[in-house]
């Protein structure tokens, strides 16, 4: 009898992101955590972004420090915006500035969510000139690249710069290679535009799992009028374990005045970190008098 091969942290990372790109939160969590305790980086700053998410900042901060200690140049900046909240900014500015000579060697390297990074912390300071130059270089690897990863990257980053048309062909090229993500992405720049054809991307999104493109199709359908399909799309993001359309999924319960449903759900997105749930559900409970 075969035992299977225990995965390593960097390896439970990466299905944890790739979950979590596809709106799959809640079972991307645990392989944070276990990569997180094995001391990856990576998922450090991951579980931090998903405790702060859901109200739990203390617990979400520890483990944004750990992922900086662990030389996560993303981390840093994400810590740096929890100080620029509070005020802290010289802080926050520190932060930055201890960030940027990561980003730079992995955006040069063709990390392109870090790319995305950097050419926010240059916009942020008011350098255009280097924000502009990150978008050039990155084009120019994603460009001879041959992976859908990289192609949807390029486009997230040209969308990110206000170059949604430039965007277009990249996540056009990623979606009909198969990437799930790219068709989501696709299928609402085209929504947005009033282009149909954004429809057919989004339910393909949805076809190959991913929450977020059903939550997006359940919005659509309960905005036409369409309950049954809203609540159908909602359902099957909730169980993928989408925080958000389980929230939402408790809103259309509440609505029909079927409050003990309603009442679970908002549980359920509470302990799968949405940020708004906490609050509905204790909205819910006072007018029910619990």
């Amino acid at each position: 009898m075969f035992r299977r091969r225990r995965r390593t942290p960097e390896e439970l990372y990466r299905e944890g992101r790739r979950l979590d790109l596809l709106g799959h939160e809640l079972p991307s969590v645990p392989l944070f955590e276990q990569a997180a305790a094995a001391g990856h980086g990576g998922a450090c700053n991951e579980l931090g972004k998903q405790r702060i998410r859901a109200g739990k900042t203390i617990e979400g901060l520890q483990w944004l420090r750990k992922a900086v200690d662990a030389g996560v140049p993303e981390a840093a900046l994400n810590l740096a915006a929890v100080h620029t909240r509070r005020g802290q900014l010289a802080k926050a500015a520190e932060l930055r500035a201890r960030a940027e000579p990561g980003l730079r060697a992995a955006a040069g390297a063709g990390d392109l969510t870090a790319a995305i990074a950097l050419r926010r912390l240059y916009r942020d300071r008011g350098d255009t000139d280097q924000a502009d130059a990150v978008v050039v270089a990155a084009e120019e690897l994603a460009g001879s690249s041959v992976g859908s990863d990289s192609w949807c990257g390029l486009g997230a980053l040209l969308d990110d710069a206000g170059r949604p048309d430039d965007a277009e062909p990249w996540w056009r090229r990623a979606a009909e290679a198969g990437h799930a993500e790219s068709m989501y992405l696709l299928g609402l720049l085209l929504h947005d535009r009033r282009d149909e054809e954004g429809l057919r991307w989004l339910e393909r999104a949805a076809r190959h799992d991913n929450a977020y493109a059903m939550g997006s199709l359940a919005q659509l359908a309960l905005a036409g009028g369409d309950e049954r399909t809203g609540e159908k799309w909602l359902r099957r993001a909730a169980r993928a374990g989408f925080s958000g359309a389980m929230n939402n999924l408790a809103v259309l319960h509440r609505e029909r005045g079927e409050l003990s449903e309603a009442e679970r759900w908002y549980q359920r997105a509470v302990d799968a970190g949405d940020p708004q749930a906490e609050h509905h559900l204790r909205e819910l409970r006072e007018a029910s008098g619990v």
